[in-house]
């Protein structure tokens, strides 16, 4: 059974303008997500998972980590290829060629 990945947090600094998410198992990292964190909203810039890695759900992990942290979340200019894997996380297409998540909105009491 594979491990599941932990997450490093980078801040953007003045030099690329991103957050960047390191995705790290314990002995060595095997991808990142580039992004730019948006109070209650995340807007994905690209998901990198190495080679190597690929095939064990780390992607994915890193998609289920957001959606417990932000209410929406956007994956900027999805690549055709990419949009089966955004279409499975729950993600729904926008005219602009954006893809966004939005959490379910909890019943009021």
């Amino acid at each position: 059974m594979n491990k599941r990945p932990a997450f490093a947090v980078t801040p953007r600094n003045a030099l690329d303008g991103y957050d960047r998410i390191d995705i790290d198992l314990p002995t060595v990292r095997v991808g990142n997500v580039r992004c730019r964190f948006m109070g209650e909203k995340v807007v994905v810039y690209s998901i990198q998972v190495f080679p190597e890695f690929q095939g064990n759900d780390y992607g994915t992990d890193a998609i289920d980590m957001l959606k417990s942290r932000f209410q929406v979340i956007v994956a900027d200019r999805v690549r055709f290829t990419a949009r089966e894997f955004w279409e499975k996380m729950g993600f729904k297409e926008l005219p602009d060629g954006n893809w966004e998540y939005r959490f379910p909105a909890r019943p009021r009491a």
